[in-house]
């Protein structure tokens, strides 16, 4: 039977400058800790660094109680663009030095786990998180294209991987494991330029179910080709998610009810883990390259 791995992402981002809202975060957290005890799964809380500032003792909390607490960034609460994938090396080297110093300062360790608002990245990005000492995270979205946001992934890969040092959207030899988001590619959404993802906000359980589904039937079929296979679904910490009855709760439970009973269907193990369980796996699993992915010109069309 194959391992399938499963993870929640949790974008916290209450306090930032376009909601301001401390209450409904810790709520939030709150209330998705308790849906995580009670399911029996684990989460990746990443954290913008004034979430962090304020909430510094409940992400401690839900530290000691097994999930992942890591950094998320909107650049512009810092005081620079809005978007990762604008700036330069040396900018990004910048914000990123300076937000994990706040985040160390709180909860007395560097981070480990990023993630950039929007998905937004450059060919500088994967590189200047390597620099700074970050390991994993979830960068990507493949097939997200929203050049509007500097957020462009085109058909990157759909799986774990090393990326490429020069291309973000290749594999390559750079120590940082992305862990790109769950997406039905053939699905599309906002005039065709998002896939159907498992953003818990964005559809129904029966929506979500059949981009489950899809997946795990894609990552069986691979065999080893795929050596970890896993759904990674996200939320944000804006929403009521202390409120038994809202929507986004009860979707966020039913998610992870059918993905337990796609495991069953489809004879997988269902693991919960967090995102750096699930980075250290394919760490144990699939070499870092010394060498970037060379490319080779099909030329059968000049015949």
């Amino acid at each position: 039977m194959s391992e399938l791995f499963f993870t929640v992402q949790v974008d916290c981002e209450a306090t930032q400058h376009a909601l301001r809202d401390p209450g409904l975060g810790e709520r939030a957290i709150r209330g998705l800790g308790d849906i995580l005890a009670k399911t029996g799964t684990r989460a990746t809380f990443v954290v913008i660094p004034s979430d962090i500032r304020v909430h510094a003792a409940i992400y401690q909390e839900l530290q000691t109680q097994g999930h992942e607490i890591g950094l998320h960034l909107h650049p512009a609460d810092a005081g620079y663009q809005e978007f990762m994938g604008v700036h330069s090396y040396d900018e990004q080297v910048r914000m990123l030095t300076d937000a994990m110093k706040v985040f160390a300062d709180c909860m007395g360790r560097k981070p480990e786990a990023f993630t950039p608002g929007y998905a937004s990245a450059n060919d500088h990005t994967f590189p200047a998180l390597e620099a700074v000492g970050l390991r994993h995270g979830t960068v990507s979205i493949p097939t997200r294209d929203l050049p509007q946001c500097a957020c462009v992934w085109g058909r990157s890969p759909l799986d774990l991987r090393y990326p490429h040092r020069f291309n973000r959207s290749l594999n390559g030899n750079v120590d940082f494991v992305d862990i790109p988001m769950t997406v039905d590619a053939d699905s599309r959404m906002w005039g065709g330029a998002h896939p159907q993802d498992l953003r818990v906000e964005l559809v129904d359980a029966k929506n979500h179910y059949y981009t489950m589904e899809k997946a795990i039937r894609r990552q069986v079929a691979a065999g080893d080709m795929v050596p970890v296979k896993y759904l990674k679904a996200i939320t944000h910490n804006t929403f009521e998610y202390s409120d038994p009855a809202n929507f986004r709760r009860e979707t966020l439970g039913k998610m992870i009810e059918a993905a337990r009973k796609l495991c069953e269907k489809h004879q997988c193990v269902f693991t919960p883990v967090t995102s750096a369980e699930l980075a250290a796996r394919y760490r144990q699993l699939v070499s870092r390259p010394k060498d970037q992915q060379t490319l080779v010109l099909d030329t059968r069309g000049r015949g």
